[in-house]
């Protein structure tokens, strides 16, 4: 309880694929989303390593809330999100409001919004948002937050989120 969370890679690929399929993306919003998809998560290797590191899981095609969803069941806690503060690849703001969320999200958001407390529909297209070869979700405790921004310098992360003590609503979206 008390860890941080944070995400590698911005979320939004699942938006600018799908706005690229539809004709309605910007060249270099799709050039940046391959730039990640095709970007390895070699720093998970490294942070695995770090003792503040208290777990770590790649957010894939579940979107972001899928895979906090399982870290917090597996892990017996609860989780509170800024969703303001998740990192997005520039533009998906504007491709959510064009309508280009893939049809994952919506079966995604289906398969644990029992568990999530009341989302927008832009924080739904954003936090289900099925990513490919997305980043890593790392929790870290108060007393590794050092070691881990130093490891992480360079990615300029930002916590999004915290895990809490386990409540009746495993995640809660502010």
């Amino acid at each position: 309880m008390g860890c941080k969370l944070f995400l590698t890679k911005p979320l939004g690929v699942g938006l600018v694929t799908t706005a690229q399929k539809r004709g309605l993306a910007d060249d270099a919003d799709v050039q940046r989303a391959i730039d990640q998809m095709t970007t390895l998560n070699q720093i998970g290797s490294h942070l695995s390593a770090l003792p503040g590191v208290k777990a770590m899981t790649d957010v894939t095609g579940f979107g972001l809330l899928g895979h906090l969803t399982e870290l917090c069941e597996g892990s017996g806690v609860s989780a509170i999100i800024n969703s303001a503060a998740v990192p997005r690849l520039p533009n998906t703001d504007h491709y959510i409001a064009e309508d280009c969320a893939p049809g994952g999200t919506d079966r995604n958001f289906d398969s644990y919004s029992h568990h999530i407390s009341p989302l927008t529909d832009a924080q739904r297209a954003l936090l289900c948002d099925p990513q490919t070869s997305g980043g890593l979700l790392v929790a870290v405790a108060a007393d590794g937050l050092e070691a881990f921004h130093e490891a992480t310098a360079d990615l300029k992360l930002e916590s999004f989120g915290q895990l809490t003590e386990s409540t009746e609503t495993l995640i809660t979206v502010n």
